[in-house]
């Protein structure tokens, strides 16, 4: 059953809902949906059965019927820190980020990013993450879609809050994951993976004076876009709720 998501604090108190935009086109013309038919609506991160009662091309209305109590988000929230990688790389890692269970994504400027894309470019690219994020939430039936932050550089980023686990990927690292995971309780935790190139030293020494703790994910190198879908599902492994509930 397909999900769509509200912009909406709370449901209306006769329960009554308009879709309208993209998402009403794909209602009407993709889905080629009937009054009748139902869906699943998301509103403040709570997923209801809904009833289509009108449906038009560019407006659909409903009416929102029983909650639906089965939760999809994880207890863990993760954050990425992704260093601003070339060409469609981050599409991939938005996408997949999401369906691992990722809270919020943020693209990082690094030494090593080789791209560079005026104000105007940018603004353009985070509408068209911000929306890859909501595609992949709806496919992968989530409450909840991730924020995609607009990219900041690296010597911006704050101190790492107490009790907080950060987790930067680094090559010239020996020290493993699993120690850091095994039998802790970590609640929220953030991962920062490095462009093409790498991080320079100074990057990695600066981020450890922020708090962050450096690890190597094992004797092969990953690339940019694969070293953060593998860092998201083994602590959601570990700590989350891939691979079943506890």
């Amino acid at each position: 059953m397909a999900r769509f998501f509200l912009e909406l604090r709370d449901l209306p108190a006769d329960r009554r809902i308009t879709i309208t935009g993209d998402d009403a086109s794909h209602i009407s013309r993709v889905l080629r949906l009937k009054p009748g038919a139902e869906i699943e609506v998301v509103v403040a991160e709570q997923a209801y059965r809904a009833r289509l009662t009108t449906v038009a091309s560019d407006c659909v209305e409903a009416h929102v019927g029983e909650v639906l109590n089965v939760s999809s988000e994880s207890g863990l929230k993760l954050h990425l820190f992704q260093g601003l990688p070339k060409g469609d790389k981050l599409e991939l890692v938005i996408q997949k980020a999401t369906e691992l269970g990722v809270s919020s994504i943020t693209p990082v400027i690094t030494e090593r990013v080789v791209v560079k894309l005026k104000a105007d470019v940018m603004a353009k690219r985070l509408t068209r993450w911000q929306r890859i994020a909501l595609e992949a939430a709806k496919q992968s039936r989530r409450q909840a879609v991730p924020a995609i932050n607009p990219p900041v550089p690296l010597l911006q980023l704050p101190m790492v809050p107490a009790g907080h686990l950060a987790l930067v990927a680094w090559e010239e690292e020996r020290a493993g994951l699993r120690p850091l995971l095994q039998g802790k309780g970590y609640q929220e935790i953030s991962v920062f993976v490095g462009p093409e190139g790498g991080l320079a030293g100074d990057e990695v020494s600066f981020l450890l004076r922020q708090g962050w703790q450096s690890v190597g994910l094992g004797p092969r190198i990953l690339r940019t876009e694969t070293a953060p879908l593998a860092l998201l599902a083994i602590i959601q492994y570990e700590l989350g709720d891939l691979g079943g509930s506890i």
